[in-house]
Order: C-alpha cells, then sequence, then structure tokens
C-alpha cells in the first residue's frame, strides 16, 4: 500500500524533511562548487538554502514539496530497485553458488544415517504424539 502524504505536515515533520534534504543539496553544491561547475553550484545551493529556510520558518507549508520529492523518490525505485537486486543476483549469489557446486558442496543433500534419513531424538526432546496437531 502506498502511503498518502498530507498537504499540511507537522512543525515537526516539516523540519524532519527539510533539514537533511536541505542538507543534502548544500553538500552537492559544495561538490559542484569544488568541481568547477558554477551553474549547478548555484541550483543546489538555492534549492539547499530555500528548504532549510523554509524548514526554519514555515515547516508546515512543506508537504507538497515533500509529496513531490517522495513520488520521485518512488519513481526511481521502481527502475533501480530490479536492476540493483539483478545485479547482486547474477554477479553475487550466482557464482557463489556456481563455486559451491564445483567445490562439491550441496546443502540439499544428506548423508543417510544407519540407512534412514530420519534424524532421532532423545526422549525428552520429542514432540508429543501428534494426536491434536490443528
Amino acid at each position: 500500500m502506498e502511503k498518502r502524504v498530507r498537504t499540511r505536515l507537522t512543525a515537526r515533520e516539516g523540519r524532519a524533511f527539510a533539514f537533511p534534504v536541505g542538507a543534502a543539496f548544500l553538500v552537492l553544491a559544495a561538490i559542484t562548487w569544488w568541481r568547477d561547475h558554477a551553474l549547478l553550484t548555484q541550483i543546489f545551493g538555492g534549492l539547499g538554502g530555500v528548504l532549510l529556510a523554509a524548514g526554519l520558518v514555515a515547516p508546515t507549508a512543506l508537504g507538497p514539496v515533500q509529496r513531490v520529492w517522495m513520488g520521485l523518490a518512488h519513481a526511481i525505485s521502481r527502475v533501480t530497485t530490479p536492476i540493483f537486486m539483478g545485479i547482486v543476483y547474477f554477479l553475487v549469489l550466482t557464482p557463489i553458488g556456481i563455486l559451491r557446486r564445483l567445490l562439491g558442496s550441496n546443502p540439499v543433500k544428506h548423508a543417510a544415517v544407519d540407512g534412514s534419513y530420519w534424524h532421532t531424538r532423545p526422549e525428552k526432546r520429542r514432540r508429543g504424539n501428534l494426536h491434536r496437531q490443528f
């Protein structure tokens, strides 16, 4: 279920959104300034400054901004999550599985003990006689 963001936030919720996102934009502004990208520095610095100022002055009015921001985050995650999970599966789990098979390991196979695959339990650790299963 998708969580709906209210139009009006409480002051605490507005600050909890504005300060981290505004600080992240200021960090991006510092990085772009360091790499000599003047236009991006102004854009990121302006966004970060406006968000921090709004978080201080009017944090309850940031509901629509947070709604747009979370919608963008949701759209990005619908693309990046399957890509990331595919990379993890094919570049991490598959080679580990192939390597285990080549080395002779198979976690599904169990050795028979005394000609049976049943695990015997001591008398005190048995679960009962299974008369009342449900």
